[in-house]
């Protein structure tokens, strides 16, 4: 299986030179930084129907864009187009994007995101635990000292997204959730 560490030795020796809450930053980031990369990635392993010669916009819905490290994905590009992240898109907007994250502090919007792009090609990731029951197609989930994620193909394929073999390999499970 594909995971991302953590590098848990480099943030042991810096909760040991630093300040409690300082270390937890640390953490934080780095777990911002890979949940950002496998966004990244996604872009890359997931095919939608046409969107050919539009820019490709990675959007949350609220304010949480995992501490800043989305940003680090603005003007790279995935599949031939350039990646415009937009934060805190009003919902009416959602449906112009290609990805929309909702984070774990937006808990409140999940409901209102999947039932404002219901049948619409928008992947939705979230890392909010309660993401896989309510009909997330992705879930990232951080356990220990890794990063994984969940793919509910099922509900994917209701609204035309493929997924790449490459990357259903390293998910770490792709049964349907309960939606």
């Amino acid at each position: 299986m594909f995971v991302f560490p953590l590098r848990p030795l480099f943030l042991l020796f810096l909760a040991l030179l630093a300040p409690q809450g300082w270390a937890q930053s640390a953490n934080s980031m780095a777990e911002y930084r890979v949940k950002a990369a496998y966004i990244y990635n996604f872009a890359k392993y997931v095919d939608w129907p046409g969107d050919e010669g539009k820019p490709f916009r990675v959007c949350t819905a609220g304010k949480d864009d995992l501490g800043g490290a989305l940003a680090a994905l603005d003007r790279r590009t995935a599949q031939g187009r350039e990646i415009q992240v937009r934060r805190d898109v009003a919902l009416e907007q959602l449906r112009d994007c290609q990805i929309a994250f909702v984070g774990d502090t937006d808990s409140k919007l999940l409901n209102q995101v999947l039932k404002q792009l219901s049948g619409s090609p928008v992947l939705v990731v979230s890392d909010l635990r309660q993401a896989a029951d309510l009909g997330a197609h992705i879930l990232l989930q951080a356990t220990d000292d890794r990063v994984e994620f969940d793919v509910n193909l099922a509900m994917m394929q209701k609204v035309n997204l493929k997924a790449s073999s490459q990357m259903l390999k390293l998910a770490r499970s792709t049964k349907p959730f309960k939606p």
